[in-house]
């Protein structure tokens, strides 16, 4: 991509567009943050623009505060999937983008752009399908290692260190937290452990600040996989330092989380609700799990701002 240079002056900046459907939360939000944290970095994003709207249960509006415009948004449409590069091209007046980035749930170009090296971030390999998407890109990161195909290079999901963190100033009020979409497997496990007389924080809706805050309310946190995908809420109940109650995946291990130390793991109903029995009846062991667990994410920077310089070193203008 040349030596940063431009017409012989330094170039300070890499150029970034990033297309995305833009709900108030999508894993699109937590890649702007990062990039926008980024010193190297100019950052634009495109997009169809949704304000408050977001899908879940057939639809809801959130928080208006959430409602974060794109630079460049483009009406909503439902199924919307393909962009044209010279609609959002004729809108650049003449900035060029080094970089052009899809961070993917269900949104890509038409044809590849014709500016810059082409990136697409795959956030949902475990339920759609990427074919057109790797034939428009140059590279594709999978953020689902299970479902990886050829060529894609894998990523992981990851916390966001603005978000996701422990609040000490909050009380543990309730004995667990499981915020997320309602499957049928989620809804049998709280059940069957509020018949205990075990409390469980169990909403959908609630995001950032509200998300952050519901959680930290919890003495252990919850996970059960869609479909055996280590999916992003893995990593906030660790950033939050929460003893993480979770089903066993197989990218667990890929990224060295081990089981008994870094998690409690299960495979079935009966084996979740002994889980959040034992670490609520082993509070001390229960709190070195998510220190652990705390520990690991920190210091080893799962966050989403390792994912861009990851991003960024691959494409780097200077290098």
């Amino acid at each position: 991509m040349g030596d940063k240079m431009t017409q012989g002056i330094p170039k300070e900046k890499i150029n970034v567009l990033m297309l995305s459907i833009w709900y108030p939360l999508s894993m699109s939000r937590y890649w702007e943050n990062a990039f926008n944290r980024n010193p190297d970095v100019e950052l634009r994003t495109c997009g169809v623009y949704t304000g408050s709207w977001i899908p879940w249960l057939g639809g809801l509006n959130v928080l208006e505060k959430y409602a974060k415009s794109p630079t460049y948004p483009l009406p909503f449409k439902p199924n919307i999937g393909r962009i044209p590069y010279e609609i959002v091209k004729a809108q650049l007046d003449g900035w060029i983008p080094d970089i052009v980035i899809a961070v993917d749930a269900g949104v890509n170009w038409v044809s590849k752009p014709s500016d810059g090296k082409v990136v697409s971030i795959f956030t949902d390999s475990h339920c759609l399908d990427y074919s057109h998407a790797r034939s428009v890109s140059d590279v594709s990161y999978n953020m689902h290692p299970k479902y990886a195909q050829g060529d894609d290079v894998l990523l992981h999901y990851a916390f966001d260190p603005d978000v996701h963190y422990p609040m000490t100033e909050i009380e543990k009020d309730t004995d667990a937290v499981l915020i997320g979409m309602p499957y049928q497997q989620r809804i049998e496990w709280v059940n069957r452990l509020r018949s205990l007389g075990i409390s469980v924080l169990f909403e959908n809706g609630p995001i950032f600040d509200e998300y952050r805050e519901l959680n930290n309310r919890a003495k252990v946190g919850l996970n059960w996989s869609s479909l055996g995908d280590l999916n992003a809420r893995v990593f906030e109940l660790m950033a939050m330092k929460l003893c993480p109650i979770i089903d066993r995946c197989d990218d667990l291990e890929r990224f060295g989380f081990k089981e008994g130390h870094h998690y409690l793991g299960f495979s079935n109903l009966d084996e979740a609700v002994l889980r959040v029995q034992w670490a609520l009846n082993s509070p001390h062991e229960a709190e070195e799990i998510a220190l652990a667990a705390y520990n690991k994410v920190n210091m080893e920077d799962f966050t989403y701002d390792a994912l861009v310089s990851k991003v960024l070193k691959e494409f780097r203008l200077d290098e």
